[in-house]
């Protein structure tokens, strides 16, 4: 199969064009990076989905579209800069991929469409006050529903996977290695509250195994690992497979929020980034569980353990950052 994937620069995105190299299709990729590292295994072409030429320029012979670009950090993104992407970028793809004739189109959505809920969200609960982020995925996922409702032998897969992790990864999970690897983790508040997190392999099987099934219209399936954990055990999953033993002092979240609360003024004022926020503290206690069910009721069996994951993203931590100190040295 002809497959176009955007965003295939990213994180994920290299790992799924590694994967359907792997078995045998015909991948092309479109990034906003010109540097590309996954042009030394496909063809590249650096190019924005929001530009309706770049996006034309690469359609011809494409059967099916993975949308991986996306507007996403936590940080210093505006909600113009938000829909622009994630609801403009997505239409321009649906309409080039009706003028070429491509029939599927698997796009990356997120659990934040979901919003607040007291009960941990399937895939048919309804959206309830989501961030702008959130709104602009759901966006994007309504302008995928229309294409497909224009034509019955369109089929379209929307997956919403909770955050994702492994090597390679400097976002949230990378953080919390990071200071638990470097004995700065203090543990606030329980730890009982449920994380769900997806191993980056594991999503991108799920991936494959989606894009096999033929079922015109738009199906959409949340993505999470099994059996899902608790921030606690996910801490002590880290500490136990790096060698080193979490503080047994547990500061209570209540403390914790008034001694972080001047970095957020700080944060906002100076516009950088600190590890330790009230805002992210109160994120890390709070319970993020969604359903991820429906994959598996389908079929799907996830090749790796959570346990497996992380022991693989904390080995990969602890090699980059002895040659990070290697190179640092020679320098």
């Amino acid at each position: 199969m002809n497959i176009l994937i955007t965003g295939n620069a990213g994180f994920i995105g290299a790992y799924l064009t590694k994967k359907l190299i792997l078995l045998k299709h015909n991948v092309k990729g479109l990034d906003i990076n010109p540097d590309n590292p996954q042009s030394e295994i496909c063809e590249c072409i650096t190019g924005d989905i929001c530009d309706r030429g770049a996006v034309a320029k690469v359609m011809d012979g494409v059967d099916m579209i993975i949308d991986l670009a996306a507007k996403h950090h936590d940080f210093g993104i505006s909600e113009k800069d938000y829909f622009e992407v994630n609801e403009g970028g997505t239409k321009n793809l649906a309409e080039c991929a009706g003028r070429y004739g491509v029939k599927k189109f698997i796009f990356f959505s997120s659990v934040a469409v979901f919003g607040k809920h007291t009960a941990p969200p399937g895939e048919e609960t309804a959206s309830n006050l989501p961030s702008i982020y959130g709104r602009s995925k759901l966006a994007g996922e309504k302008i995928l529903e229309e294409w497909a409702g224009e034509d019955a032998s369109r089929e379209v897969i929307i997956i919403r996977p909770a955050v994702v992790f492994g090597p390679g990864n400097l976002a949230n999970m990378y953080s919390l290695i990071r200071q638990i690897m470097e004995k700065k983790f203090i543990f606030i508040g329980k730890g009982d509250n449920i994380k769900s997190i997806a191993y980056v392999k594991n999503l991108v099987e799920a991936t494959t195994f989606l894009m096999d099934r033929s079922k015109p219209g738009v199906d959409r399936f949340n993505y999470a690992d099994e059996p899902q954990m608790t921030i606690k055990q996910i801490v002590d999953t880290i500490a136990r497979c790096g060698g080193v033993k979490i503080p047994d002092i547990h500061l209570p979240l209540s403390v914790a929020v008034i001694l972080a609360s001047p970095f957020d003024v700080l944060e906002k004022i100076s516009g950088r980034l600190f590890r330790i926020t009230a805002k992210r503290i109160k994120k890390f206690n709070t319970e993020t569980y969604f359903k991820a069910e429906k994959i598996r009721k389908a079929g799907f069996k996830q090749p790796f353990t959570l346990q497996e994951g992380l022991r693989k993203t904390v080995e990969w931590f602890k090699i980059s950052t002895s040659q990070r100190r290697s190179s640092a040295g020679k320098g």
